[in-house]
């Protein structure tokens, strides 16, 4: 059957489809150098640079201007931060926008780490290293330079580093309701016992393994779970315990990145700077990046970095590295790992590749350099190190070796080190899409693999429903041959039909290599899928929800806290035990009605208060997630976990002001002023919302043969990029998933779906996240 686009104007009075508005990523654009400028007390400044191993906050004003932002916010903490780096005479600071206004974020950030940057002449290895991660696609921080003054002194040029907090998790993870350790020397993973409380101990003044979320419970035993399965598992079973609670792909990445920057202040070499975030949805733990300012040939150990050997790095702190050991020494750990150094090491490292990148950066920075008093006062550094620490020969004590001088260096000297031994092809990431079919949904399954000898086919083996019966789908071969992220290059697609209305199964995948040694993942349990009814007859509605409570309505215990309104439209009673509500649309089952014989009568409302307090035995319903004033989502999930009862995207929201339904179970969406618990009424403050878009540009456009489609998602998102001719035909098509948040590119190359490329002429572009879409057109000239 011919696919078809029907493009149709329509006047939206009485449908809500707004985008999801996470603003954090303009305070780390890096077209320019953002300034801030902080205001405090004279005295305070002075106690605060006196004792700079003191955690203590003390007040300011913050003016932050940059390309996309001039505010100034009040009420803003300040305080000193670092480990080794908080002695130094160019010191690095820490600002908290919700130590003294409980809640409050400043561009959807409540926290930023200013750092700056003492041991690098050239203030900007971190920045780099960062970049490459975000390149890969790991879960990292993002980083900006910036220009800081305290009190009109001019404290110098520093690097805004993207604090990893519960915001962050918020953020890069469907499930932001786990435990997240912050992970410092000597934090070697190694075995201390079956009791949790043992790896709470202290190294010096601070934990090794710091819980920084759900710290009332202090629950350690799931990392101590982990620790168990990498210390005491037996050869024959490591692979299969460790894949079932921790992402080894994302490990190795992490892994073959830091070898390759020469990055020793890390777990390897210093069991030192790292974050473990366990997803409760997922079971599984992920490894999160920290700390680059040690990369590029800094050095106080006499090591040349740039020859580290990769399968043997070298160790700065001697004792054991349990996990990097175990995994190298499992086969096909072991060529994944090579296979990550192979990529990076071409893709990303190449000084080609991001050389004008630097320069341009470096241009950008140079005149904030000049009059940066507080960067010579540590090592002396003068303005000629600055210049000639991006050059391709320097050394001034700790630092060995130019930026360029490293690049090159290091790229050659890995040019014969990466090998391959005799391994099993391995598949290491598994994705499909979308999360939740309907019944007439084809199911998209996205598969990673890598094999030393090249894989030759991938088959999804599916079981429908209960039966033993095995459906076998074959998988194509489908890389992003430009993408920067590896998964995508080694990418393969499949489809599995529609499982009909509540139809289910479960599936592996199965790849085997040219030389005919075929494996199967998981290597655990089945990846489980299922149909909604198509369905929500008789069900309750998410009624009003007030995303900014400043100072309208307190919860039962004196809080102003965020809140649902759902309302009963049916002529029946409707429980609610074991129904869900959620903030993310890949964890339908974040938060569930666990009340007993909870229900809701015909024409009545129910108010839930979203303020994260579900454990505290507070009177009323309380969830385990807020809503966001800068835009969010909110789901209601029938008991199944699965079937959407009712569910929207919403904008940026008023303080005090609610968003409803007028009247009540309509399909009209205004803001009003807000009446939880009651029947909604329309007020002259009401606005309708229309279908909103994102942003979508192409260049070159018209263009020959290529052009490079960019879209602007404010939220982690699955995007789809379909082309149609004019006869309303699909030319080619294409899903992304995961994309972040940001800017993103997908190259067309004028060709369709079976590599053969199309006549001139004019094309549409649509692409869609799921709830927006943007259409644009493409003229190709030859």
């Amino acid at each position: 059957m011919k696919n078809y686009l029907i493009i149709t104007l329509f006047s939206f009075t009485s449908l809500l489809i707004a985008q999801n508005t996470d603003q954090s990523w303009k305070l780390y654009d890096d077209t320019q150098v953002a300034v801030i400028s902080v205001t405090m007390d004279q005295v305070s400044y002075n106690w605060m640079i006196s004792h700079p191993q003191s955690d203590s906050m003390h007040r300011c004003y913050v003016h932050f201007k940059n390309a996309h932002i001039d505010k100034v916010i009040e009420n803003v903490g300040i305080r000193i931060r670092g480990n080794t780096s908080r002695d130094s005479k160019k010191k690095s600071f820490k600002l908290s926008f919700n130590t003294f206004v409980q809640g409050r974020e400043f561009y959807d950030v409540d926290k930023m780490n200013i750092n700056g940057e003492h041991n690098d002449p050239s203030i900007i290895r971190s920045k780099i290293c960062w970049d490459f991660f975000q390149k890969i696609g790991m879960k990292s921080s993002r980083a900006a330079h910036a220009a800081l003054y305290i009190n009109n002194l001019y404290h110098g040029l520093c690097i805004s580093v993207e604090h990893i907090d519960d915001e962050f998790i918020n953020k890069n993870f469907s499930d932001p309701s786990g435990n997240l350790w912050k992970c410092l020397y000597p934090a070697d993973l190694t075995w201390k016992g079956s009791n949790p409380d043992s790896y709470k101990f202290y190294s010096g003044s601070r934990q090794a393994y710091e819980l920084t979320t759900n710290e009332k419970v202090n629950d350690y035993t799931q990392l101590a779970r982990l620790i168990r399965i990498i210390t005491q598992t037996p050869d024959n079973q490591f692979p299969d315990s460790l894949e079932s609670i921790f992402n080894v792909d994302e490990f190795l990445k992490y892994e073959a990145m830091n070898v390759i920057l020469g990055g020793w202040d890390d777990y390897w070499s210093l069991m030192n700077n790292y974050y473990l975030y366990y997803e409760p949805t997922e079971k599984k733990f992920h490894w999160i990046p920290y700390d680059y300012d040690n990369s590029f040939g800094v050095d106080w150990f006499s090591i040349d970095w740039s020859k580290a050997p990769p399968y043997s790095f070298p160790k700065v702190a001697q004792g054991q590295r349990p996990l990097i050991e175990r995994i190298l020494s499992v086969p096909k750990y072991r060529n994944l790992y090579s296979h990550f150094l192979k990529f990076i090491r071409e893709k990303i490292f190449y000084l080609e590749n991001w050389e004008s990148k630097l320069f341009n950066l470096k241009n950008m920075i140079s005149p904030f350099v000049v009059n940066d008093n507080f960067r010579t006062l540590d090592y002396g550094f003068t303005l000629s190190d600055f210049h000639n620490s991006y050059t391709t020969s320097y050394s001034n004590q700790h630092v060995k070796k130019g930026i360029r001088q490293f690049a090159v260096e290091r790229y050659n000297y890995l040019s014969d080190k990466i090998n391959f031994v005799t391994a099993p092809p391995m598949i290491y990431k598994i994705d499909f899409f979308p999360k939740n079919p309907r019944p007439n949904d084809s199911i998209y399954v996205y598969a990673s693999g890598f094999s030393s000898n090249e894989i030759d086919k991938m088959t999804i083996h599916f079981h429908p429903g209960m039966l033993t019966v095995i459906y076998f789908y074959d998988m194509k071969f489908s890389p992003l041959i430009s993408s920067s992220k590896v998964d995508e290059a080694d990418r393969w697609v499949g489809v599995i039909p529609p499982l009909g209305s509540l139809g289910y199964g479960r599936f592996k995948i199965e790849a085997k290599d040219k030389i005919g040694i075929t494996t199967v993942y998981p290597l655990g349990d089945f990846i489980n899928i299922k149909a909604s009814s198509g369905s929500a007859s008789n069900s309750l509605l998410i009624n009003e929800f007030m995303a900014d409570n400043t100072n309208f309505i307190k919860d039962p215990a004196g809080e102003y806290d965020d809140w649902v309104e759902l309302y009963n439209p049916t002529q029946n009673s409707i429980t609610l035990t074991g129904m869900y509500l959620t903030d993310k649309k890949n964890n339908l089952t974040k938060w569930q009605f666990t009340q007993t014989n909870l229900k809701l009568d015909p024409g009545k409302h129910l108010l839930v208060w979203c303020d994260e307090n579900h454990n505290d035995n507070q009177p009323g319903i309380h969830t385990n997630f807020k809503l966001s004033k800068s835009g969010e989502f909110i789901g209601l999930v029938a008991n199944d976990g699965v079937t959407w009862l009712d569910s929207l995207t919403f904008g940026p929201q008023t303080s005090d002001i609610s968003f409803g339904r007028t009247p009540d179970g309509s399909s009209t969406w205004k803001l009003m002023s807000p009446t939880p618990g009651s029947a909604n009424i329309i007020t002259s403050i009401a606005n309708e919302f229309t279908l909103a878009e994102f942003k979508v540009s192409a260049f070159p456009n018209p263009f020959n043969p290529t052009t490079t489609i960019q879209y602007h998602l404010n939220k982690i998102s699955d995007v789809s990029i379909t082309i149609y001719d004019l006869l309303g035909r699909v030319i080619w098509s294409i899903i992304k998933t995961n994309q972040p948040i940001g800017i993103n590119n997908i190259t067309w190359q004028g060709k369709n779906e079976i590599g053969k490329s199309v006549n001139s002429g004019l094309y549409i572009c649509k692409i869609s996240d799921g709830n927006n879409q943007s259409v644009i057109k493409l003229l190709l000239l030859k």
